[in-house]
């Protein structure tokens, strides 16, 4: 039975996977005007960012979950899957990211004399601190777990989920938000992934006050 709940585990990863990347595909080249010699890296990076905001907001929303009556991933073995997967998919869009991070592919980070701008700042803040966040929360669960006890409790605390799931939050909000209002501007008419990021993060924090 725990096998089977893990293959399942690695499906649904696969087609959350999957499905960011056709998304982001759909709406800035199939519908949008993103030349295709941008998808292996720009285009691909857009996806996996959905694709790994959504799993480490369901990871981290599981056990929360579970006290609201829903069973999702019971097995541990599955969850482990989930949340690794949501880290290596992390650490991709951060490489990618960091690739053709210029005015070119990010203009809302800089300032006409190529600075950061203030709201690129608090953007690249949230997302490095709540990346690092990320990284200490697998760590607690990876491996030997002797002397780990007070890091785990920690890390599983309300606060620690919210606040992380917060950082995640502003780092999408101050990337995108100009643009979430303005339909007209939407490429091939479709919300943007910060904006659909921002409300899979919302739910996340939904669930988890609420679960928790």
């Amino acid at each position: 039975m725990s096998v089977k709940k893990e293959k399942n585990g690695v499906n649904f990863i696969i087609l959350v996977v999957a499905i960011s990347i056709g998304y982001a595909i759909l709406r800035y080249q199939i519908k949008g005007d993103v030349p295709w010699k941008d998808l292996p890296v720009f285009i691909l990076n857009k996806g996996i960012s959905l694709a790994a905001i959504t799993l480490l907001s369901l990871c981290i929303s599981i056990r929360p979950l579970s006290n609201l009556g829903v069973q999702l991933f019971s097995s541990r073995q599955a969850k482990k899957v989930l949340g690794i997967s949501g880290l290596l998919l992390t650490i991709a869009h951060v490489l990618l990211s960091f690739l053709i991070f210029n005015p070119s592919y990010f203009s809302v980070f800089f300032e006409e004399d190529g600075t950061l701008s203030s709201k690129g700042s608090l953007s690249l803040l949230a997302g490095v601190v709540g990346f690092m966040l990320v990284i200490i929360y697998h760590h607690c669960f990876g491996g030997v777990r002797a002397g780990k006890e007070k890091l785990i409790k920690i890390v599983t605390s309300k606060k620690f989920i919210l606040g992380l799931l917060l950082l995640f939050g502003l780092h999408l909000f101050f990337m995108g938000y100009s643009n979430w209002m303005l339909p007209s501007n939407w490429q091939g008419g479709l919300p943007p992934i910060s904006l659909i990021s921002f409300v899979v993060v919302f739910l996340g924090l939904g669930i988890n006050i609420s679960g928790r």
